[in-house]
């Protein structure tokens, strides 16, 4: 029988194994992504393909860290950046919660099996004072 420790040891290993797998795929996908920048700037203005192409080296920069840093060197370098740059790492970490929240909201959807509500075309009207203007102030957050 399994001690507590070992199913902790085995709960460990298994997890890095996991982040060390979503770490390639994520360098796999930033490789890409920057791949894709650099054919899309393609054809562009001078100074579009240039943009294209600092944004692309950036992205190519991050696919070669992600894979040829362990997840243990990458977090003693988060780290030494936080230690050393703490209101860099405040704001980048910050930017990053936002565009990360934006990119789940984007991507969820609303999933609840009811039918969007159709409109009723009589409540538009009703909505509408003696002057003929819409009085919005039932649809204002209290």
């Amino acid at each position: 029988m399994a001690t507590a420790s070992q199913t902790v040891q085995d709960v460990q290993q298994s997890a890095k194994e996991k982040l060390a797998r979503e770490k390639d795929r994520a360098a796999d996908t930033v490789g890409n992504l920057a791949g894709a920048l650099r054919d899309a700037a393609q054809g562009k203005d001078e100074r579009a393909a240039h943009m294209a192409d600092w944004a692309a080296d950036g992205l190519e920069r991050v696919s070669n860290t992600l894979r040829s840093n362990d997840l243990n060197g990458m977090m003693r370098q988060v780290e030494s950046f936080a230690r050393s740059q703490p209101v860099a790492f405040f704001f980048a970490a910050a930017a990053a919660g936002f565009l990360a929240t934006r990119f789940v909201k984007a991507g969820a959807q609303p999933d609840d099996g009811m039918p969007e509500p159709q409109r009723d075309p009589r409540s538009y009207e009703s909505s509408l004072g003696a002057t003929g203007k819409t009085d919005l102030s039932s649809t204002l957050p209290r």
